[in-house]
């Protein structure tokens, strides 16, 4: 027979199978021990990324796997290595991200959805209404170690579309291949002035609003308007603006035809979301659930 010391404690309880997010969409969680806060974010990177200045507090060293991000010309260099995390249940070891730059602005670092011990993430957005539909798409994982976060694929066309959500910012963002894509597929024409929009890690790069003339419906929802990074990975010279005074009906508005290998991603902000309730991530049955 073998006695329980008291000195060994109860069993902690386990996490339920839901997390349900809102406001700011942070959690508390503990790296090596250490209390740290963490903003969850639908477009993140499915590691935990810490900020530059909590990886050099905690001290953690370089492993195997290092990588360089590139937002426009900037370029953010990132380590990682394997670390104890509980979230609440205990320790478990987990691949670690930090970069040179700060990935979070209120909170510690970023983390995904898919990178939670929970089977189902749920933001809240806003009250349910009586009309609300439900929309549910097919979650996938995006890029190596998910790098690219989560998301769905749209099948456009001949085309696959990865469409992702960002919850930190009203645009929905293109890059510069995209926006030729959509303004030779979606009759997409400028429809506003250059500014700078806020992408990541703080940097802001130029970008500009696009109308289409035929949008992108998920379920009932409608894409109707995005800014394209005009100058990133791309050259969307060959957008025509919806004002131009020379403008034609047939007028072709790109140049040159799109290479096979130009990755398409469509990150849908806030004024995409208006009016929905909640935004789920299902990882167990690997659904993403749109109440709106």
């Amino acid at each position: 027979m073998v006695l329980a010391s008291p000195a060994l404690g109860k069993a902690r309880p386990g996490l339920p199978d839901e997390l349900v997010l809102s406001g700011s969409n942070i959690i508390d969680v503990t790296i090596n021990g250490q209390p740290l806060r963490l903003e969850v974010r639908p477009e993140a990177a499915e590691a935990p990324t810490l900020n530059a200045d909590v990886a050099a507090k905690l001290g953690l060293k370089p492993g195997m796997i290092a990588f360089r991000s590139m937002v426009g010309p900037e370029k953010i260099n990132g380590n990682s290595s394997v670390h104890r995390v509980d979230y609440g249940a205990g320790e478990k070891k987990q691949r670690i991200f930090w970069t040179d730059r700060q990935s979070s602005t209120i909170a510690d670092g970023t983390i995904s959805p898919a990178s939670l011990p929970y089977k189902k993430v749920t933001f809240r957005l806003g009250e349910v209404s009586a009309a609300a539909r439900e929309i549910s798409l097919p979650l996938d994982n995006f890029g190596f170690l998910g790098r690219l976060g989560v998301g769905t694929t749209l099948s456009l066309g001949d085309e696959k579309v990865r469409f992702q959500f960002s919850l930190a910012r009203d645009e929905t963002l293109v890059s510069a291949p995209t926006g030729n894509w959509l303004a030779q597929y979606r009759g997409g024409k400028f429809s506003g002035q250059p500014r700078q929009t806020l992408i990541f890690y703080g940097i802001q790069r130029p970008t500009r609003e696009m109308t289409l003339a035929e949008p992108i419906a998920l379920g009932q929802r409608q894409l109707v308007t995005a800014d394209v990074r005009y100058s990133d990975y791309g050259d969307a010279s060959g957008i025509a603006a919806a004002d131009a005074a020379a403008a034609d009906s047939d007028e072709i508005v790109v140049v040159g035809d799109k290479k096979k290998d130009v990755d398409l991603r469509i990150v849908a902000g806030r004024a995409f979301l208006k009016g929905c309730a909640s935004l789920t991530y299902d990882m167990q049955k690997r659904t993403l659930g749109l109440r709106c």
